[in-house]
């Protein structure tokens, strides 16, 4: 029942992360752009690859991880948003942006995570 509850509070508390950051990125561009989305999953990923290396150097416990990887990063990347955000440019005819949406979440998503992962493993032994 712990890692239901673990489960839960991470993903609302994910949730309401990327509502409030996604929001406020998306006011400060103001462009037709999602540009919210794709800095939640940069950030995201980035911070999943930072963690993931601190969970390893720390043994976090599941409980941890489950509130962590699943609930927390779960409920704040989010992949379905970036789909419908890039739907949604399809659908007005903006192919351009569209692919660069494309591209844009998944490059940068895969090096934000390469980055975090490997920024988290030179600071861990500064924290130990």
């Amino acid at each position: 029942m712990i890692k239901v509850i673990c489960l839960v509070a991470g993903g609302a508390l994910g949730s309401l992360l990327r509502f409030l950051m996604s929001t406020w990125v998306q006011r400060l561009t103001l462009h037709s752009f999602p540009s919210g989305i794709l800095c939640v999953n940069v950030v995201g990923s980035f911070l999943i690859g930072f963690c993931w290396s601190l969970a390893e150097a720390f043994s976090f416990s599941t409980n941890v991880r489950i509130f962590l990887f699943v609930g927390l990063f779960g409920g704040f990347t989010t992949f379905s948003s970036f789909s419908l955000d890039t739907m949604t440019l399809l659908k007005a005819g903006a192919f351009k942006l569209a692919f660069i949406n494309i591209l844009a979440n998944n490059i940068l998503g895969l090096l934000a995570v390469f980055i975090g992962l490997a920024l988290g493993k030179n600071v861990t032994p500064l924290i130990k």
